[in-house]
């Protein structure tokens, strides 16, 4: 048994060591060439078992996948007479396995060739473009320069070319520098001039902000004291009427305001009599300031100022108006205004009741326009009473 097993060992390394001289396969990413005493003898490009004559043949294979020839990064002069440094590589196959094994025999011979003719080419071809160009426009119309020029040059070799191109072309270390810091001043000024413009517009924003507060304020100030002014002259007005209705009840009211006036902070000392003196003085001073006075019951002027209430009717109304809106005051339009006798309080807003007594009511009806549309605001003569009717 020992001897059996001796002699199996012995057999299957003698095969392992025949069996290679007589039989070869080629993988389906390789092509091989068969060789004779240094002579070629057969390409094998399909992928199986082969056979040859053993001890006699010898068979090489290559790869026949894409090969990457990488040159070294090289530092180039331009068409301007600037210098680049550009780091370049091509792609490409073997197609002709007997020519490459004749000229070039392997594959790191067949890349240093090929790293010195693609290098070649592309040093005359960035010499004919200038430096922006590469780096910005250029570089696909360069690489394919390139790729023509290489292609025939390889070829003799038995390459197919597939592709060449830049990896990268950057400024030399010397002059980096300089260039990131005018770039960087370039990016700082566009930076610098945005900023300046949005300050100048958020200066002309604000003063735009500021110079409507400013008008809205004044606009507001100007109807508060023309509102408060007509209220005045409706006081006064109703209080004139009053006057005229009793003059001596006026006169009397009057005198008592008075006493309480001259009395409240003063000591006085006088009999009952005396006191009726001083009032019965008071009440004709009261009477004589009253004949001579803006509002005496002969010469009273009791019919309301028509220009006047116009003013108080459009500025009450137009505040009353963009209340409703909820708009601003000044964005809205005063168009017209009319003089117009309203049936009742409710300025005509709720018809009259047929039972009830209803008091006509001399006002105005205020027209403005706010977006296009036409609104329309109903007064009465100094603007205390408001209605907008549906």
């Amino acid at each position: 048994m020992k001897f059996i097993a001796i002699l199996i060992v012995v057999v299957v390394i003698a095969l392992a060591i025949i069996v290679p001289q007589f039989a070869y396969t080629v993988d389906e990413t390789e092509i091989a060439i068969v060789t004779q005493f240094g002579q070629i003898q057969k390409e094998v490009t399909s992928p199986g078992l082969n056979f040859k004559t053993p001890f006699v043949q010898n068979v090489t294979r290559f790869d026949k996948r894409l090969l990457l020839f990488d040159a070294p990064p090289d530092s180039i002069l331009t068409k301007d007479k600037k210098r680049l440094i550009v780091d370049v590589y091509a792609r490409g196959r073997i197609v002709d396995p007997t020519t490459f094994r004749e000229k070039l025999g392997n594959v790191q011979t067949a890349t240093d060739r090929a790293v010195d003719i693609i290098a070649s080419e592309l040093r005359s071809e960035v010499a004919n473009h200038i430096q922006s160009e590469i780096i910005t426009t250029q570089r696909d119309a360069m690489m394919a320069n390139v790729l023509n020029a290489v292609t025939p040059k390889l070829g003799e070799f038995g390459i197919e070319v597939i592709d060449v191109r830049i990896k990268r072309a950057d400024f030399p270390s010397e002059i980096a520098e300089s260039v990131y810091s005018r770039m960087q001043s370039e990016r700082k000024r566009k930076a610098d001039k945005e900023r300046a413009e949005g300050s100048e517009v958020d200066a002309q924003v604000r003063a735009d902000a500021d110079r409507k507060a400013t008008i809205i304020i004044a606009n507001a100030q100007r109807d508060s004291r023309i509102i408060t002014g007509c209220g005045d002259a409706e006081s006064t007005l109703i209080f004139a009427k009053a006057l005229n209705t009793d003059p001596e009840f006026y006169s009397f009211q009057r005198s008592l305001e008075a006493s309480k006036s001259i009395l409240s902070n003063t000591t006085v000392v006088m009999p009952v009599t005396g006191f009726a003196e001083v009032f019965d003085q008071i009440r004709k001073g009261i009477d004589q300031a009253s004949v001579q006075g803006e509002y005496s019951a002969d010469t009273a002027d009791l019919k309301p100022d028509n220009n006047a209430g116009m003013k108080c009717a459009e500025v009450s109304a137009a505040w009353y108006l963009a209340a409703e809106l909820k708009v601003d005051q000044p964005d809205i339009t005063f168009t017209s205004i009319k003089q117009v006798t309203w049936p009742n309080v409710s300025l005509g807003c709720v018809p009259a009741s047929i039972d009830a007594i209803e008091t006509s009511v001399q006002g105005f009806e205020v027209d403005f326009i706010y977006e296009n549309s036409i609104h329309k605001v109903r007064s009465n003569q100094y603007g205390s009473l408001l209605a907008i009717c549906e």
